[in-house]
């Protein structure tokens, strides 16, 4: 790999690595959901907890999945151009 690929490729590391914390993260938040419908008066309290625990999960979804949208996009973008300057620097070869 040529040096010229190393920052472009480190930071896409970081993103990748930020799309695995965001989805363990989520994963964290959402094991302590509590799947149960409250709609008595007496269990309000539980019904507002469900609803800012299910804000929380929408925010973390959205973010998760812009996050891997651009990850993917930008790998893709370097893998073709890696491929590009191998291309390119094949044609520049001395025969």
């Amino acid at each position: 790999m040529d040096s010229k690929f190393l920052v472009p490729a480190i930071g896409w590391g970081v993103l990748a690595l930020a799309v695995a914390v965001v989805a363990i993260y989520r994963m964290a938040i959402g094991s302590r959901e509590d799947d149960q419908i409250h709609l008595s008066a007496s269990e309000a309290q539980a019904s507002a907890v469900q609803i800012a625990l299910a804000h929380k999960l929408e925010v973390l979804d959205k973010i998760g999945k812009s996050l891997t949208v651009i990850a993917v996009v930008y790998g893709a973008g370097l893998v073709a151009w890696a491929i590009r300057d191998a291309w390119v620097g094949s044609m520049l070869m001395p025969k």
